[in-house]
């Protein structure tokens, strides 16, 4: 006697082994196909050794990178007020009419600091004008170091505290900038 399903008088039963086979097939070339696409080849590195010495050549790929650019704000949109952090002469004045002139800052009254620097520096009075301040700096030919991005700037800077509130950056001009204007 025979069960249903089992036997050779049942042809159903080949047919679901055949079926079986298949869609086991299909996952395994579907597995295959994603394990081995690679839309990024990483890097790889090959040996290669002939009799008692070696060679190992490596060959890096990698992704291109991408930079967001951000829109600078307009120099003439950009309020700069310059100090003269050296002590003498018209450096302030000098550099306020260099930025305005050259670049087309909106340059506010020039005016001394309250104590001599030993090095130039940018101060940015208004958030969200650490790019400005690094172009700026760049200008003026200085390291984007220079700049001092704690806002509001604080309260050791040389800056009048009636000075701290108009302005969205502050140049301090300092002896390395003293001969440049």
């Amino acid at each position: 006697m025979n069960q249903t399903g089992r036997g050779s008088d049942n042809p159903s039963g080949g047919m679901q082994s055949l079926k079986a086979a298949a869609v086991i097939l299909v996952v395994v070339l579907v597995g295959w196909l994603v394990l081995h696409r690679n839309p990024s080849p990483a890097p790889t590195s090959a040996g290669v050794t002939k009799g008692h010495s070696s060679h190992v050549a490596t060959t890096t790929t990698s992704r291109p990178t991408t930079t967001t650019t951000v829109a600078l704000i307009p120099a003439q949109s950009i309020k700069v007020q310059v100090l003269n952090g050296v002590g003498t002469g018209s450096l302030a004045t000098e550099w306020s009419n260099k930025l305005k002139t050259d670049f087309g800052y909106d340059t506010l009254a020039p005016d001394n600091t309250t104590a001599t620097v030993p090095a130039s520096v940018i101060y940015v009075m208004t958030a969200g004008y650490i790019p400005e301040a690094d172009d700026l700096a760049t200008r003026v030919g200085l390291a984007t170091s220079a700049v001092n991005t704690t806002i509001p700037a604080p309260a050791t800077a040389p800056i009048k505290a009636t000075e701290r509130a108009a302005p969205n950056l502050v140049l301090v001009i300092g002896p390395d900038l003293a001969g440049s204007a």
